[in-house]
């Protein structure tokens, strides 16, 4: 065997090693991302979730004490859905997390900035979510309303709070919260500050018999065949004068009539778990529904963020403004 063959024989001998080097290595690597995906299969079937679908779930914070009240809340919702939950923080001025102005960042400053947010987020959620659950915090310069928009676009729900700092460093407020509602495409669940985050057992679903508020039916559905909560599909009739005591009752029965059968046509094989209430009130409908949460516990509140308008109509987007800046619970919003 000359020495020409001799050196091809080595070459080849040296690819078909390579080959095997790669192969064995693709098995590992194969091997160890179907493991993975056993340890989370287990872990969503041990806290019930037992369907591969696994939620995107943004949480936006300004990493205030009340904003990171939302990762609570978040997490709450992940036990039910099961996924992974994105922290978000939107910086629109040159301030540290701390509240410290700064004059101007210039890049060093900036990357520095948004390398602490983005340790901040991560610790802020792994206080209430597991570290393999957490994805990679989204930090970024904008508005914070139309960049948490802009981001919630790819993921299956938003969770923010209704307050963060006030100020000039004010993100995460009543109004930012609003706005995101009415804008995002992704439902938004709202909490605030006096919220005890607790198990969704008992909800409150409004409805003014509109097409448009039935597109919250969805979640509603959804959580009655993942949760065993019982709701309250409630409907007010807001009216300034009806006319006298008998006009009044009279009209309740016929709205109660109505909430019944609408109860039955959305919610059928659910009736045991959904009960119906009416509220006839001179007040306007977002104080009406303000003094039934005051007189009756919730642990979640669901709503469209439109509907239609007229005296003897519920959802309205400026109701749905109302309540999910003073309500004491959560609340799960959803555009049509």
């Amino acid at each position: 065997m000359d020495k020409s063959t001799i050196k091809m024989l080595n070459i080849r001998i040296s690819s078909n090693k390579k080959s095997t080097v790669h192969f064995i290595g693709f098995r590992i690597l194969f091997f160890k991302l179907y493991i993975n995906l056993v340890i989370i299969n287990n872990r969503l079937q041990f806290t019930g979730v037992t369907s591969m679908h696994y939620q995107k779930i943004l949480v936006a914070t300004d990493l205030s004490e009340n904003g990171n009240r939302a990762f609570a809340v978040a997490e709450q919702y992940r036990n039910i859905a099961g996924g992974v939950i994105t922290p978000a923080n939107a910086l629109n001025e040159p301030v540290w997390p701390e509240g410290i102005r700064l004059p101007s960042l210039d890049d060093a400053a900036t990357k520095k900035l948004m390398e602490f947010s983005y340790r901040k987020c991560r610790e802020a959620a792994e206080k209430h979510t597991p570290a393999e659950f957490v994805d990679q915090p989204y930090i970024s310069y904008g508005d914070p309303a139309r960049t948490i928009v802009g981001v919630s676009a790819g993921y299956d729900i938003l969770v923010m709070s209704t307050h963060g700092r006030t100020g000039f460093r004010k993100f995460v407020m009543g109004s930012v919260a609003s706005k995101v509602c009415r804008m995002s495409k992704a439902p938004v669940l709202v909490t605030s500050p006096e919220d005890s985050p607790r198990p969704f057992k008992r909800i409150l679903l409004t409805t003014d018999f509109s097409d448009e508020s039935c597109k919250a039916f969805d979640k509603a559905h959804w959580l009655l065949q993942n949760t065993d909560a019982v709701f309250t599909l409630l409907h007010v009739l807001s009216i300034e004068y009806a006319g006298g005591l008998a006009d009044k009752e009279e009209l309740y029965v016929t709205v109660a009539d109505r909430l019944n059968r609408f109860r039955d046509e959305h919610f059928a094989g659910f009736a045991e778990r959904v009960q119906t209430h009416v509220i006839v009130s001179g007040n306007s409908v977002h104080r009406a529904i303000s003094k039934h949460l005051s007189a009756d516990k919730y642990d979640l509140i669901i709503i469209s963020t439109a509907g239609r308008t007229g005296m003897d109509y519920v959802v309205l987007g400026s109701t749905a403004a109302h309540i999910i800046q003073t309500a004491p619970v959560p609340v799960l919003t959803v555009r049509p």
